[in-house]
């Protein structure tokens, strides 16, 4: 691909070559051959130019955006900028109390509140494939009563100290969390108690949180990225993973009984399998008081293990994954890659990448596909990360029509880091950002707590965080071409499409083979 890169661009007008010296341009990257002529013994012959007016436009507004670019860079810093300064990162209290239960206190008194969260490892993966969302449902149904009080006195309760009350499941976890005044901090430690250890689950709420449900899986499957990215992940995690199960369907959620609730919450729901997060106003000698006498009771269970599956084998070619779907306006294409997860080698560059790719509309994505060729609205790239690995995903949304120029182009600007490299400047740019919004962000307990979270519930080293701005700001241009080389270059990408599958379905079969699926994410018969 380099060589097509740097082959007169006056000489092949095809969009993809095109995609490449208009990269290059917005980032101020000379291109040999590309605009200029080397000098040769005998002159050369004049070419004529074949471009078309659009293509002249856009190659003068590529030099345009280059021409800025280079005035940027060449700025003087201005007076009185210094070097970031070190970030403090809030040192958190960490106990265990004799029943297993881990108590993680960030003291801070600048505002009279208090954040409470109980985080049990109990989300939507530790679901059997035969019921996959009982994790969800079991941590809806904590909020409506307890053998205490029904949800009405709940509801009733926290209102009148103007805070909040809530619990929900994710991929990991389920939370049950409340947000209050610091002299409210034992009665929001009191309902988080009941809901965890002694909920009623009253059959008289199955159906309405079950229609719920069934709506959130709808809405999901309504916006053509919820659907992208939920196939996605099946494509890189494999059918085996929690990771890669398909959405729920209306029969799975509706079938849930409660006895089926009972078990999981009897399996899971214990202080030997949780961590309790108290930030803000108040003393780790007060959180550990209230935290004893709210949840010393709480029986140990059996320890639990995290469910994992043995990767897919990787793809040996692109496979382009149609997801039909008539209602759609325009076509929906993204890239999925697999990629490390935190903490494994190359995560770092990994997260780096998103942000030269995806980083607003200044990165690369926005540049080419956006500004340059008028493809798209915004494009975006992220990277998502689980027990099982993690994903990569980028891409946007196009009109039909241009679908399969969009994936080309996506495609070339995916690879061009891993074939020739990022300038350093470009790359110190980037990882500024990168740090900057790392050091505003950890300016809030609510962030810090967060992250002490993940580092302990996927094992991560001690000083993981603290060291984070030190670490990105390390990576060398070298390292981004090798991860980007890694990721999109040496080995075949897939591609997710959604949209109207007959109009589609030609302009993307020059990637590889096609194969069709409903919005169910079930293969369709051809």
């Amino acid at each position: 691909m380099h060589d097509s890169i740097t082959h007169d661009i006056h000489q092949d007008t095809s969009r993809r070559r095109r995609g490449h010296a208009l990269l290059a341009a917005c980032l101020g990257v000379t291109l040999v051959g590309a605009c200029t002529k080397t000098k040769q013994d005998t002159a050369p012959p004049v070419q004529q130019d074949t471009r078309t007016e659009d293509e002249k436009a856009r190659a003068a507004k590529a030099e345009e955006a280059a021409r800025k670019r280079a005035e940027l860079a060449a700025l003087p810093a201005l007076p009185g900028v210094k070097a970031p300064a070190p970030v403090k990162f809030p040192e958190p209290v960490i106990t265990t109390l004799d029943n297993g239960l881990e108590l993680i206190v960030l003291e801070d008194h600048e505002v009279p509140s208090v954040d409470i969260t109980l985080h049990v490892k109990a989300g939507e993966i530790y679901s059997s494939a035969e019921q996959p969302t009982i994790a969800k449902f079991t941590a809806y149904m904590l909020g409506e009563g307890t053998k205490k009080h029904k949800k009405a006195k709940l509801d009733a309760l926290i209102d009148a100290t103007g805070g909040a009350l809530g619990s929900g499941a994710g991929d990991e976890r389920a939370t049950i969390s409340a947000s209050l005044l610091a002299g409210d901090a034992e009665l929001g430690l009191s309902l988080i108690a009941e809901q965890a250890l002694r909920p009623t689950f009253p059959e008289e709420s199955f159906d309405k949180v079950k229609d719920m449900m069934i709506q959130e899986v709808a809405s999901q499957k309504s916006q053509p990225f919820g659907l992208a990215l939920q196939f996605g992940r099946r494509v890189v995690y494999g059918e085996r993973s929690a990771y890669g199960r398909p959405f729920p369907t209306d029969a799975q959620i509706k079938g849930m009984t409660r006895a089926q609730v009972l078990a999981f919450h009897e399996t899971h729901y214990v202080p030997n399998n949780a961590m309790l997060v108290i930030a803000g106003d108040i003393t780790p000698e007060q959180a550990q008081k209230l935290t004893k006498k709210h949840f010393g009771a709480w029986a140990r269970g059996a320890d639990i293990s995290v469910p994992r599956a043995e990767a897919p084998a990787r793809p040996s070619k692109t496979v382009v994954h149609l997801i039909d779907r008539p209602a759609s306006a325009q076509a929906t294409v993204m890239v999925a890659v697999p990629a490390p997860g935190i903490g494994e080698q190359g995560w770092l560059e990994a997260k780096a990448l998103q942000s030269v790719f995806g980083g607003g509309l200044s990165a690369r994505l926005n540049q080419v596909l956006r500004e340059q060729l008028g493809l798209t609205y915004g494009a975006a790239a992220f990277h998502s990360h689980g027990f099982d690995g993690g994903v990569f995903f980028a891409g946007g949304g196009t009109k039909t029509k241009s679908a399969g120029e969009f994936a080309q182009a996506l495609i070339d600007v995916l690879q061009q880091p891993g074939e020739e490299g990022i300038e350093a400047k470009e790359l110190a740019r980037v990882l500024s950002k990168i740090s900057g919004q790392f050091a505003l962000e950890v300016e809030g307990v609510d962030t810090v707590a967060a992250k002490t979270v993940t580092q302990r519930l996927y094992g991560l080293p001690d000083g993981f965080w603290e060291r984070y701005r030190a670490d990105v700001e390390s990576v060398t241009p070298a390292q981004i071409k090798a991860s980007t080389r890694q990721l999109f270059v040496d080995q075949p990408v897939q591609i997710v499409a959604i949209g109207k599958a007959k109009k589609i379905r030609e302009s993307l079969s020059q990637f590889g083979e096609v194969i069709v699926y409903d919005t169910q994410l079930q293969r369709v018969s051809q």
